[in-house]
């Protein structure tokens, strides 16, 4: 079992569209594939085309149920969701709280995990959250979602220096950034893209240009592997999940 941690420190960034992406081109390579969706707003289930009304969700059951696998919502052949759902103040409060026993989130993972070759991609809200902390101590890879614009700029010591992550980041867990929304025909987005390509090298594992097939996709509910499978975007997102790949098996992490 894998375990991918996708956060950012601010919204607005599309670190859900870009995990939903990630899951599906995931599975168009054998794997079995588990997004998890830790954010509020509940949108991650929307990529997948699950309707605005469906309210199923996991965090209501989060606590009472120790099998997570039962909670899923199955999008395709090895594919599954755990919607964020609609539970109550209450209910939220409780898995907060739970999120903070190691053991709990790490059971529950582990329950997921059916078959060789599962990976869990864990959809994070922005800044950061019980559910960062809690996830990136159990994370294989936590890729960090950046836009190439000022305000990014201004997060990067965070990242960088790495108080954004909890302190107990496994040491041999692996960090990327994905640059999102790259547009080579705005001077200052690609001044800061080279910039930061300079400075990160290596570490950069996604660069994604402004394309508006990703917005007719959202809007369709569909991933755009799917619906422009011939875009710049799906051709980027699909070097993506190549990088992933390459990381996680280095990590000798897709075999179980």
């Amino acid at each position: 079992m894998a375990v991918i941690c996708i956060s950012s420190p601010k919204g607005g960034v599309g670190k859900t569209t870009c995990t939903a992406n990630l899951a599906y081109g995931l599975r168009r390579r054998g794997f079995r594939v588990i997004a998890v969706d830790f954010d509020p707003q509940n949108a991650l289930r929307l990529h997948f085309g699950v309707r605005l009304d469906d309210g199923r969700g996991f965090v209501e059951n989060a606590v009472a149920s120790e099998d997570w696998s039962s909670l899923t919502v199955e999008i395709a052949d090895n594919l599954f969701v755990l919607p964020y759902g609609y539970p109550s103040q209450a209910m939220s409060n409780a898995f907060e709280q739970y999120l903070r026993q190691p053991a709990f989130l790490r059971s529950r993972f582990a329950s997921l995990s059916q078959s060789r070759g599962t990976v869990i991609i864990a959809d994070l809200p922005p800044g950061q959250s019980r559910a960062l902390s809690a996830v990136a101590g159990l994370a294989d890879l936590r890729l960090t979602v950046l836009l190439s614009d000022s305000a990014s700029i201004s997060l990067l010591p965070a990242v960088e220096n790495g108080s954004y992550y909890p302190s107990d980041v496994p040491a041999e867990s692996r960090h990327g950034l994905v640059l999102n929304q790259v547009d080579p025909r705005s001077r200052l987005n690609s001044e800061i893209c080279t910039f930061m390509e300079n400075r990160f090298g290596e570490e950069i594992m996604g660069l994604i240009h402004r394309d508006e097939a990703v917005l007719e996709a959202n809007a369709k509910q569909r991933i755009v592997f799917e619906s422009a499978p011939g875009s710049l975007a799906a051709q980027d997102l699909d070097a993506l999940v190549n990088r992933v790949m390459k990381e996680l098996i280095h990590l000798e992490k897709l075999g179980g």
